[in-house]
């Protein structure tokens, strides 16, 4: 017993010290949760084109899913920014959306127009087509798109915005080649300043569009949500001449065709993919034609845009009252003249009441 004891006695502060010295080699709560966060920021963004036909990767060929899962979790993206966009907003009515639509709609649609500084006849008749629906008009709101003129037509802007409140207008050139710009600017928008709307009709101002038909749809659609849906151009082919308005240079975008897109005049999409859209943008190099490069950008999110003829049509607008949701109503310089006399005639006759 005595030899257990002294053996006892001996051991003691060996295990004392051999006990601390390992404790004080253990990481601490702190250390242990900073190098979990660490594991946590690691990117897992393998390539998502198994489940895609096209393999186009322009070029990041990357997991997009895996990035919205990031950036939903606040987890630093570990990417470098493909586009920049340092324009600044020159108007913005930031307040458009803030009245919400009616408590018994579930429905609250965005409308945004591809506007030109010069294109006011054009405006006026699309604020004038919303006069005649003002039960439908609690649930939509309007703003037009544009960005500065070389002309002398800014300052009518302004004086034209400060009658409506419903341009938006960064310091771009308002030109052909800038139009992915815009649009880029009006998703932005969008998410930033209506976030409360369920969907987005995007279209160009020589379109007419059917309030009452659109909100029919959208009511009547199965999955409202998660929606892209217009009129769907399949495999068209990248045009590489350079007298041609579309054309895009190998260096900027290398495959012969495009995956399916929307043509640009008229589509409706929903707000939850907006959102993802708004996501991409910096991580999917821009293109100077912006119905195209919204099909690049959905297909790297894997969303097919949905055909549907019957609502756009992009000949005449012979079914707009009937069931057409959106159609090109000027298809020559005299029907736009038409309408501008329209457009007088009609304020005029105020004057006169």
């Amino acid at each position: 017993m005595c030899r257990w004891r002294m053996v006892a006695t001996f051991l003691t502060p060996t295990f004392v010290v051999f006990f601390f010295t390992l404790l004080s080699q253990q990481p601490s709560d702190i250390q242990l949760s900073r190098e979990k966060r660490e594991t946590l920021r690691k990117p897992i963004l393998p390539t998502n084109y198994t489940k895609n036909p096209y393999n186009i990767s322009h070029p990041y060929d990357i997991n997009f899913e895996e990035l919205l899962i990031m950036k939903d979790s606040g987890q630093e993206i570990p990417l470098t920014p493909l586009n920049a966009h340092p324009f600044k907003y020159i108007l913005n009515p930031s307040n458009v959306c803030n009245d919400p639509p009616p408590k018994n709609g579930s429905l609250f649609v965005l409308i945004l127009i591809k506007s030109a500084p010069d294109n006011f006849h054009l405006r006026q008749t699309l604020r004038m087509s919303m006069e005649k629906n003002p039960i439908e008009q609690d649930y939509v709101r309007i703003v037009f798109l544009m960005g500065t003129s070389k002309k002398e037509h800014n300052k009518n802007v302004l004086i034209e915005n400060a009658l409506y409140g419903d341009i938006v207008q960064q310091n771009f050139v308002d030109s052909y080649k800038n139009l992915t710009i815009k649009t880029v600017m009006g998703y932005n928008w969008a998410v930033q300043h209506c976030s409360n709307a369920t969907h987005i009709l995007y279209k160009d101002d020589d379109f007419h569009f059917n309030v009452k038909n659109l909100l029919k749809f959208l009511t009547n659609h199965d999955h409202p949500q998660s929606m892209l849906v217009g009129y769907r151009v399949d495999k068209a082919p990248v045009m590489r001449h350079p007298a041609s308005p579309h054309f895009v240079r190998k260096e900027d975008y290398i495959n012969k065709t495009y995956p399916p897109y929307l043509a640009g005049g008229a589509y409706v999409v929903s707000m939850d993919v907006a959102k993802r859209f708004v996501v991409a943008f910096p991580f999917v190099k821009y293109i100077a034609v912006d119905d195209s490069y919204l099909g690049i950008v959905a297909m790297k999110l894997n969303i097919l845009p949905q055909m549907n003829s019957d609502l756009f049509s992009f000949k005449d607008c012979k079914d707009l009252d009937s069931k057409v949701i959106a159609c090109r109503g000027y298809t020559s310089h005299k029907e736009v003249f038409s309408a501008w006399k329209m457009y007088v005639k009609r304020v005029l006759s105020k004057f006169y009441i």
